[in-house]
């Protein structure tokens, strides 16, 4: 095989894969691909606090960090080992998720336009860590959360 053959066979490849990488990146940052595994956590969603939002405007760690732990969970998914019917909410990066609130709740419009609240919580967030402390369930509702359940896939056998 001549060097030009191999040269493009290269340059098509890597055509694919950037490709490839850019579509599943739009596809997966879209709300109808999150709630094709978690439903309950969409219907939770839409009655929460949070039901004109995205699901990225919330639950994002960055780029690299979402498709390496997207990817992972997909993995865990498709050898049994996760359900994404009962996947409990991700609680490894509070700090990340409370400056995801901030980014909305804290900013100048709002201190011009809700002084008090500006106000309160900018106390508040010195003496807590995080916008959870207080605000656990934020954006999901908690009663309709609970209702998630064990896909059969993913029953243990007695």
């Amino acid at each position: 095989m001549g060097r030009f053959w191999v040269i493009l066979i290269v340059v098509i490849v890597l055509a694919l894969l950037v490709g490839g990488g850019v579509g599943g990146h739009h596809v997966s940052k879209q709300n109808d691909f999150c709630i094709a595994c978690h439903a309950y956590e969409k219907v939770s969603w839409d009655h929460g606090d949070h039901a004109f939002t995205n699901c990225l405007d919330c639950h994002t760690k960055g780029l690299v960090t979402d498709k390496v732990q997207g990817a992972r969970k997909v993995y865990l998914m498709f050898t049994g080992q996760n359900n994404p019917h009962n996947d409990p909410p991700s609680q490894l990066h509070p700090q990340k998720t409370s400056d995801n609130c901030a980014a909305c709740h804290m900013t100048s419009e709002v201190e011009a336009n809700d002084p008090a609240f500006f106000a309160q919580h900018t106390g508040m967030m010195e003496n807590f860590d995080t916008c959870q402390t207080c605000h656990d369930y934020s954006g999901h509702d908690p009663e309709l959360q609970a209702l998630r359940f064990e896909a059969p896939r993913f029953a243990q056998e007695d």
